[in-house]
């Protein structure tokens, strides 16, 4: 067994290479969203700080349409090899009308209160294109927009909400975007934001006090992986390494143990037949009739060489996907913030969301991987000065 899952290990195929213009397209709705929040609530407070640009100035909006023109020439250079009969070079002429200017020296909110308009057709424009020449970027593009409204706690049309409203409206949809896209877009970025995401609204759902800070934070982290600014795994310590293969130990056996209660009876009888031969082999020194046994199963295909690729096989793509899974995991704790996560004692509780037993268990996991590993909340990260931090 042990030969079969070397032989075979080796086999696996390579994780194929993300879509660049996918993690670029789901930028550039988060970006839009940015846009379209400053023009309808009047401020900048959703925006990452950048070192050296006022927060809130006219600088900082001129540095977001850049972002946004950046992100829409790629999409553009994409389509246009692909020739189209749409392309996005119209989004680019009306992003330089968008621009204030470095010697804009006015009201920058009321500058954008006359711009607004402009940035709703800019948007209407990009869905329009992308929907109608390739439908994994429009969808990139959408779960863009709807993980930036819901870490700002805005609806499609800016009205405001709260934080457990927001993850509990917007949950469904990034879920089955994030594992729709999942093989396009960058290694581990889906399903550990995904993961991320479940011990979000799991925390909510039995009483967690996170704030709107506190999940616009968490958002700008899951936006930096999903988009390519930072690999998932750029982010994991040796310890969360250690913590993955202590994970993957535990499901291996978990796995074993299923096997074995399933196939009680074959491992009854092959127990039985190794038995019976034994004792026949010890009743004829000579060993024929062990032999005639061994001929009989090599008859059927049943040699120790062909269980052994048999279950090498099986193990090797086995344990890729499990250690995929726990990377998943492992990368989703690393990253995840939250405050008021169900502490341990509740986590005992029978009722303790006895309907998701999974999700309780991942919940004490990421309350234990922080006990054992408390570096996990070191990550540097911007945090506003208005936050008193």
């Amino acid at each position: 067994m042990i030969t079969g899952l070397a032989e075979q290990a080796v086999k696996l195929p390579a994780v194929p290479l993300y879509d660049a213009n996918v993690a670029s397209a789901y930028a550039l709705g988060w970006l839009v969203a940015d846009a379209l929040t400053w023009c309808h609530c009047k401020n900048a407070e959703h925006l990452e700080e950048f070192p050296g640009i006022p927060d809130g100035g006219s600088a900082r909006w001129d540095l977001l349409i850049d972002q946004i023109t950046f992100r829409s020439g790629q999409l553009n250079a994409h389509l246009a090899s692909n020739k189209p009969p749409l392309d996005l070079s119209g989004v680019l002429t009306a992003c330089s009308g968008l621009l204030l200017g470095s010697g804009f020296t006015g009201d920058v909110n009321g500058a954008l209160a006359g711009k607004s308009s402009n940035v709703e057709s800019l948007d209407t424009d990009i869905v329009e294109v992308l929907w109608a020449t390739e439908f994994e970027l429009a969808k990139a593009y959408t779960l863009g927009q709807n993980m930036q409204r819901m870490c700002t706690c805005q609806t499609a049309d800016s009205k405001s909400m709260t934080v457990v409203e927001s993850v509990a409206g917007y949950a469904d949809g990034v879920h089955k975007l994030l594992i729709t896209l999942a093989s396009k877009l960058p290694a581990n970025a889906a399903h550990a934001t995904d993961n991320s995401l479940r011990l979000w609204g799991a925390s909510l759902h039995e009483g967690g006090t996170e704030n709107v800070k506190d999940l616009l934070r968490q958002g700008w982290r899951w936006r930096a992986v999903l988009s390519g600014e930072v690999a998932g795994k750029d982010g994991l310590r040796l310890s969360d390494y250690i913590g993955a293969a202590a994970g993957l130990s535990h499901r291996l056996r978990q796995t074993a143990l299923e096997a074995a209660r399933r196939l009680w009876w074959l491992i009854a009888l092959a127990v039985l037949v190794a038995g019976a031969g034994v004792y026949l082999i010890s009743l004829d020194t000579k060993g024929s009739v062990g032999a005639g046994i061994t001929a009989v199963l090599a008859v059927f295909g049943i040699t120790w060489k062909g269980v052994g690729e048999f279950f090498g096989r099986a193990a090797a793509k086995g344990e890729e996907q499990l250690w995929d899974a726990e990377l998943d995991w492992a990368i989703a704790y690393r990253f995840t913030r939250l405050k008021s996560a169900p502490k341990r004692r509740q986590l005992l509780q029978p009722w303790f969301m006895w309907r998701n037993r999974p999700m309780k268990s991942h919940l004490a996991r990421y309350n234990g991987w922080k006990a054992k590993w408390p570096d996990v909340d070191l990550t540097p990260e911007a945090v506003r000065p208005s936050d008193g931090r």
